[in-house]
């Protein structure tokens, strides 16, 4: 039997830092867009780029929404769109295809954010759409960008969570009073 030789150890250890380098520099990519992302909602980004974008069209239009919202609206219209995709209680109507037209190259981002909200707003979703869209909300893998708060559940308002600032519950009134100043002397 012929004795290990170096040149094949080498060959593999070669081998395997190109590998570890190709998945640091493919796992770097995903980091990055993640980082770019106002919100992830199962998987799919929201850059801020479009976020920004979105909010410039609706101010161009005069239509006055805080980015925050924004990123609301586009976090739940992928939901909202499947939940009355099997019913059709709701398509695109006349409240959409006015405000549509009043942002000249409205991006697709401001179309879905419009959709949305024009379907809020229509309050044409069925009792069932309703289940089915806080069904999917419940079990959305949602991550937003802390710049734009974090998702706060709600069992109220149309959309049932808000993008807002939760306090930690380690931060207590009270419970770190500040120390009492000592005169000068």
């Amino acid at each position: 039997m012929k004795a290990w030789s170096a040149q094949p150890a080498k060959r593999v250890a070669v081998v395997g830092i190109v590998a570890l380098g190709a998945a640091s520099l493919l796992g770097g990519c995903g980091f990055e867009t993640r980082q770019q992302a106002a919100a992830v909602v199962n998987g799919t980004v929201i850059h801020e780029s479009d976020v920004r974008e979105t909010f410039d069209q609706l101010k161009a239009a005069k239509l006055d929404f805080a980015e925050n919202i924004v990123v609301t609206a586009l976090v739940a219209a992928p939901l909202l769109k499947d939940a009355v995709a099997s019913s059709g209680s709701w398509k695109p109507d006349e409240t959409y295809a006015s405000v549509i037209s009043s942002i000249p190259g409205a991006t697709d981002t401001t179309k879905e954010f419009v959709e949305a909200v024009a379907l809020i707003q229509s309050q044409k979703m069925t009792p069932a759409d309703v289940a089915a869209y806080r069904a999917d909300l419940r079990q959305a893998d949602i991550s937003v960008n802390p710049k734009y708060g974090a998702i706060v559940p709600s069992d109220q308002g149309p959309v049932y969570f808000t993008l807002g600032q939760q306090t930690p519950n380690w931060v207590k009134a009270g419970a770190n009073p500040a120390p009492a100043a000592t005169p000068a002397q």
